[in-house]
């Protein structure tokens, strides 16, 4: 594979000094002076045990992925050639937990935070690393209310629960056909879940389709046999669904042993919908299942040679979640090779100028913050199980191939 080359800072003069315990906390006036052996630690706190743990590992795989290449390629050169390394904590799905595992890892000298999957675990990981004043880059979670609080310190390069919701609203209305006149919405009760499923509620009334209820349910559920009773009650054209690997693939499995029929299946930022361990599980019965979610942009060289290389190294196909805890890495390294230090203002200062042109994303424009720390060009794109396959069917400037309706 063809190692992604980061941004070089022509050196002058003494080399930045790099805070390595403390984590860049304000407390903190260490420092030693860089050299080869340099390393700086970037902490990632994900749910490695429990229902959530098959979408945590692939994201920690992929940032640890990232750090390998980026190593190889020299390290952070404006830091002498600075060496990135991953310490990871789980937070067990437990917003405690993850406050804790936050708080560990940043008192182990970590100079920036990554995390964590689920919002609310992930706003109360960010509330600790706020209160130490040390950076905190989410890799997955899109609750919108967690960005409005006035930090500082946190940033988000994939779209939150409005723009999944608003871009789900405006694709639906542009695809749908004549023959789609009534919808149920089912959604796991978190913050994820509940986020877009408000606007959703809220908004179906614009796409010409009826929303005959909206059904929810904890994403610890060990059965949904009530909630797909309902649904095969109600019999909706289109079923819209929000939630992660295992509550889908039990909602699905539901679907199946019951006989459900539906002309359509359409998650937003569906944790099962957009994974191909899916397709495996589920094969032809999930054919032509729709999903509006962040994406990797198909039609880049560079995220094919991503592709294979997550392939060889973990013998898997890399999953839509895991490609954001891989960009993460690229963000943060960006950072500091432009900040040419890891102290944590610095570092927040850098991150808040990031403009990445080159990355794997499916967005139109560069990687770049606003004043609250969110990606401005963060965007969702329509996935489509073809023949076994994931593919991007809409907007056109992504697609890959043309969307199938009506079978």
């Amino acid at each position: 594979m063809k190692k992604r080359r980061l941004l070089s800072i022509a050196m002058s003069g003494l080399l930045t000094i790099l805070a390595v315990t403390g984590c860049g906390s304000t407390n903190s006036s260490t420092a030693s002076a860089l050299g080869g052996g340099s390393v700086i630690k970037i902490g990632s706190v994900h749910p490695l045990t429990g229902s959530y743990a098959y979408e945590a590992q692939a994201i920690v795989n992929a940032q640890q992925l990232a750090i390998d290449e980026i190593n190889a390629a020299g390290g952070i050169a404006s830091m002498g050639g600075a060496k990135l390394e991953l310490e990871v904590g789980d937070s067990q799905a437990g917003a405690d937990t993850g406050a804790s595992e936050t708080e560990r890892l940043i008192s182990e000298g970590c100079s920036i935070i990554t995390g964590t999957f689920q919002s609310g675990v992930t706003l109360t990981c960010m509330q600790k690393a706020e209160q130490n004043q040390v950076p905190f880059l989410v890799t997955v979670s899109n609750n919108v209310a967690m960005f409005e609080n006035g930090f500082e310190y946190c940033f988000r390069i994939q779209p939150n629960a409005d723009v999944f919701a608003h871009d789900f609203i405006e694709y639906i209305t542009e695809i749908k056909t004549d023959d789609i006149k009534t919808a149920v919405l089912i959604h796991e009760d978190s913050l994820t879940g509940t986020d877009s499923g408000d606007i959703i509620a809220e908004n179906m009334g614009s796409t010409g389709i009826e929303l005959l209820d909206r059904i929810t349910y904890s994403a610890s559920t060990a059965t949904l046999s009530t909630e797909v009773t309902k649904i095969a009650d109600l019999k909706p054209d289109l079923l819209i669904t929000i939630g992660y690997f295992a509550d889908t693939s039990l909602l699905v499995k539901e679907l199946n042993e019951r006989g459900v029929e539906l002309k359509m299946v359409c998650g937003v930022a569906n944790g099962g919908i957009s994974d191909t361990k899916f397709i495996e599980d589920f094969g032809d019965t999930v054919e032509n299942y729709l999903d509006l979610n962040y994406r990797f942009n198909p039609n880049s060289e560079k995220t094919e040679e991503l592709l294979t290389s997550y392939k060889e190294k973990y013998g898997d196909d890399m999953s839509v979640h895991a490609v954001w805890g891989y960009e993460s890495i690229y963000v943060i390294a960006d950072a500091l090779e432009r900040a040419g230090s890891s102290d944590s203002e610095a570092l927040k200062k850098a991150l808040h100028e990031t403009n990445i042109e080159d990355h794997v994303l499916a967005q139109a424009g560069p990687i770049t913050f606003d004043e609250k720390g969110e990606n401005v060009n963060a965007a969702g794109v329509l996935v489509q199980i073809q023949n076994g396959k994931h593919v991007v069917v809409y907007p056109r400037e992504f697609a890959e191939a043309e969307l199938i309706v009506g079978e």
